[in-house]
């Protein structure tokens, strides 16, 4: 076979699979622990710089919740950061169901009356079928009273599939990367598509993110975020060395050409083709 009949076949046959691999590009979760100041406020230009590059969702913090009033600096990062093509979600404990919903629910009314986000971060989810009614009341009064919000869920570990249907997306890894080797997805997963799914790895070097990201791509995840930052220094209050690094990754699965461009690559391979054969003809 001449070599152009070659790379028309080669096009063909890679593209599904790059195309595929595009659509299951992961977005980068970010809990956005830190507060807008000092070296806060530099992670905050570092976070916003990448939202035109790749997907990323911010989980804001405040006061451990929205707190207690407005917060004028966390407003102005939060604008930008949107203003960039950012996703913000708002905080929000749970206590593994135990937390008094009144509370909840102000902090969740708080939120919405004082910051553009786009959803809310249910975390300490519990996850076993005693907690499911705490949480459908949970979803209902967020579901009736702000319905343009999406909802994800932190249990941290895989929960009864039950918790699934109840929220967008469900964080069901938050844990060390030593701990990786021993998480196997649930059998679930299978039934709904990666945006019901995301993952937190907490102390992993640039190895483990590289590896990581490619797994979440792969594995039905359309939600990662590796970070350098173990439990005893804060783990979420402040990004990785290599968090650079952690949006090219991304954006290196991001980046793959569009179908109309793979049509037009691939008619003028064959426009190639049709006049290598003319000109041996002749």
């Amino acid at each position: 076979m001449n070599l152009i009949p070659r790379l028309i076949l080669l096009v063909a046959c890679t593209a599904p699979g790059l195309l595929a691999a595009a659509e299951n590009a992961p977005s980068l979760l970010v809990p956005a622990y830190f507060y807008p100041e000092d070296k806060g406020i530099t992670d905050w230009q570092r976070l916003t710089a990448a939202a035109s590059q790749v997907s990323i969702t911010a989980i804001i913090n405040p006061d451990s919740g929205a707190g207690s009033a407005y917060d004028a600096d966390y407003g102005k990062v939060i604008g930008r950061f949107k203003a960039a093509g950012g996703t913000v979600l708002g905080y929000v404990s749970t206590d593994w169901g135990k937390r008094n919903l009144t509370s909840v629910q102000t902090d969740i009314d708080n939120y919405a009356a004082w910051y553009p986000i786009d959803g809310l971060f249910f975390d300490e989810t519990s996850t076993d079928s005693a907690g499911l009614a705490y949480y459908k009341n949970l979803t209902n009064y967020v579901h009736e009273k702000y319905s343009a919000l999406s909802l994800m869920a932190n249990p941290g570990t895989i929960p009864i599939e039950d918790y699934i249907p109840l929220f967008d997306s469900v964080v069901i890894y938050e844990d060390p990367a030593t701990n990786l080797s021993s998480f196997n997805p649930p059998a679930y997963m299978a039934k709904y598509s990666a945006q019901h799914f995301g993952m937190l790895v907490i102390d992993g070097n640039k190895s483990v993110m590289e590896q990581q990201v490619a797994y979440a791509a792969s594995h039905n995840f359309g939600y990662i975020y590796v970070n350098d930052r173990s439990v005893r220094n804060n783990e979420w209050n402040g990004l990785p060395a290599y968090w650079e690094a952690q949006v090219a990754a991304v954006q290196a699965i991001s980046a793959v050409p569009e179908p109309e461009q793979w049509a037009m690559l691939l008619a003028g391979l064959g426009l190639v083709a049709g006049v290598a054969r003319q000109r041996r003809a002749s």
